[in-house]
């Protein structure tokens, strides 16, 4: 086994020493009126991918909770003159793509286009007209606002969104991480044109601003483009921090009835923020908890040893404040006690007892040959460019990423999840239908 062991370390080696050396490294500027500005260039393919990140997400929605999202719909709804249709048309005729869309945290707009001089200056106009002149109109804020009315009267309809949404409201309480994304049907009922315009005004400053760019653009293309994007937009102001999440002190178990055959299960506790120090430790450790499908622990011992679920899964997801580790499945209505003290003793398991050395190093085999998979196209590199900036990580992360997770241990994965990870204080939402255990 020792001599097995360092072959795939010298395997895993072998691997950093190779991608490092291709790794893309991140330019990075500042426009004159403050926007912040990241660049990859990149070789063969003809196209650009940009994606503007706003500090503008559901949390910043206050007492008007769905307004970042509707705000963000609206953009390409009508701007600069041009109607929803209009913009679609000139889109269309030179093959380019935009849309926009919110997260708690962040409101971002993706663009992409062929860099082909007519079919880039065409749709990068469209884009500029997006960015600064949405036209907000009535009627396309009246329709917009009824359809999202009608999603959101849709989640009925959903028993895994109504177990996340009990779950988080259950974690974050007061806190605005705990409201839905696209708001609620009441609040957004009471969302007016008048709440739009002056959200949008307040956040899409350039100062509240991040661009990102990767593809086939030089440096002087790029600075260009971006300065002809953003130089009528208002400096603005940096939007102020989000209030930390509290701790919780107490753990809860809560379940929602819903005719169903089948019951959500969601296992949480908020605990990462973007950039945290343990975060290698569980991010390593979670690949073998349950964050590798069938070869996770979790997997091995609800599906294959149980017969619990078809699948179950686990995961961390960093946010600006702590945002959630959870453990999820679906499973029969009759098993939902079985099942429910079966996630919690694996990862009890795993908290005292950490992963075994063997399965350290498979994780980190499978962990490293994925890796380049990450980065083999212009999407995937813009969505971990922007991971990174928004989270404020070092410029150089992906050239570091695979020697943390090499030096990742045991210990240290052990150690993450013991002070991090407190069972006691964790919340149990189940979606379903109550039955009778069977025996």
């Amino acid at each position: 086994m020792y001599v097995n062991q360092r072959v795939v370390i010298g395997f895993i080696l072998a691997l950093v020493s190779t991608i490092s050396a291709a790794l893309p490294s991140i330019q990075h500027w500042q426009t004159k009126n403050g926007a912040k500005v990241f660049f990859v260039p990149t070789k063969g393919l003809p196209i650009l991918d940009v994606q503007l990140v706003f500090d503008a997400g559901s949390a910043r929605d206050g007492s008007k909770k769905g307004l970042a999202a509707l705000t963000s719909t609206m953009l390409n709804e009508g701007a600069g003159g041009l109607t929803a249709q209009a913009i679609a048309e000139e889109l269309e005729s030179v093959g380019a793509q935009l849309g926009a869309s919110s997260s708690r945290d962040f409101t971002t707009i993706k663009y992409r286009s062929l860099t082909d001089k007519s079919a880039l200056m065409t749709s990068w106009a469209v884009l500029k007209k997006v960015l600064n002149e949405p036209e907000f109109t009535l009627l396309d804020f009246k329709r917009e606002k009824e359809r999202i009315l009608l999603r959101i009267k849709r989640r009925e309809e959903s028993p895994g969104t109504l177990a996340q949404l009990a779950l988080y409201k259950a974690m974050y309480k007061d806190h605005p991480y705990a409201n839905a994304i696209s708001g609620e049907l009441e609040s957004v009922s009471n969302i007016n044109v008048d709440d739009l315009i002056g959200f949008y005004k307040t956040h899409y400053v350039a100062k509240n601003l991040m661009v990102v760019l990767v593809g086939g653009v030089s440096r002087e293309q790029a600075e260009a483009l971006v300065d002809d994007l953003v130089k009528d937009l208002p400096e603005g102001k940096k939007t102020a921090k989000i209030q930390a999440v509290k701790d919780i002190v107490k753990g809860a178990e809560i379940h929602q009835e819903y005719s169903s055959q089948q019951t959500h299960l969601m296992y949480s506790l908020p605990v990462l923020r973007h950039n945290d120090e343990d975060y290698f430790a569980l991010y390593v450790g979670n690949h073998i908890l349950g964050g590798s499908g069938f070869s996770s622990r979790i997997v091995k011992e609800i599906r294959e040893e149980r017969g619990l679920a078809y699948s179950a899964y686990s995961y961390f997801h960093p946010m600006i404040e702590k945002g959630p580790f959870l453990m999820g499945l679906q499973t029969r209505n009759e098993k939902v006690a079985e099942a429910s003290t079966a996630v919690k003793a694996v990862l009890q398991k795993f908290i005292e007892h950490g992963p075994s050395e063997e399965e350290l190093i498979a994780a980190k085999k499978n962990i490293s040959g994925g890796f380049a998979l990450k980065l083999d196209s212009n999407k995937k590199l813009l969505g971990n460019v922007v991971s990174i900036v928004a989270s404020g990580a070092p410029l150089d992360y992906l050239d570091n990423y695979l020697q943390k997770v090499k030096a990742t241990t045991r210990k240290q994965i052990q150690d993450a999840f013991k002070r991090r990870v407190e069972m006691d204080k964790m919340t149990l939402v189940t979606v379903g239908k109550t039955v009778a255990e069977q025996q």
